[in-house]
């Protein structure tokens, strides 16, 4: 009777055990996943990648460069920005690529 009881008792606790060690791994959090920091997409500390840009952005761009009045500011299928503006008194034709170039057309 007694063998029986520490046989029970040595079988308990070594599934204990077992049970602790599996519910553990079983239950615990992965690690978190950080991403590395990057600068935005088309930004100035990230110029070589393009992302779209916004109205507002191409707006911007243009006006960086010197030009006023921005109008008629339309996105053609292609993903370029077309606007009229002024400049030194004239108007001119203006448009962006998707990289963020401005080039006067006229």
């Amino acid at each position: 009777m007694r063998t029986m009881m520490v046989i029970a008792a040595v079988a308990s606790l070594t599934a204990g055990a077992a049970f602790a060690q599996y519910g553990e791994k079983e239950f615990t959090k992965p690690p978190a996943q950080t991403k590395p920091a990057t600068a935005p997409a088309g930004s100035a500390a990230n110029p070589n990648t393009t992302a779209p840009l916004t109205e507002a952005q191409a707006k911007a761009r243009i006006e960086a460069r010197g030009f006023t009045n921005v109008s008629d500011l339309n996105k053609d299928v292609q993903g370029m920005w077309n606007a009229k503006a002024m400049k030194e008194g004239r108007s001119v034709q203006l448009s962006i690529d998707a990289r963020g170039l401005v080039t006067q057309r006229n």
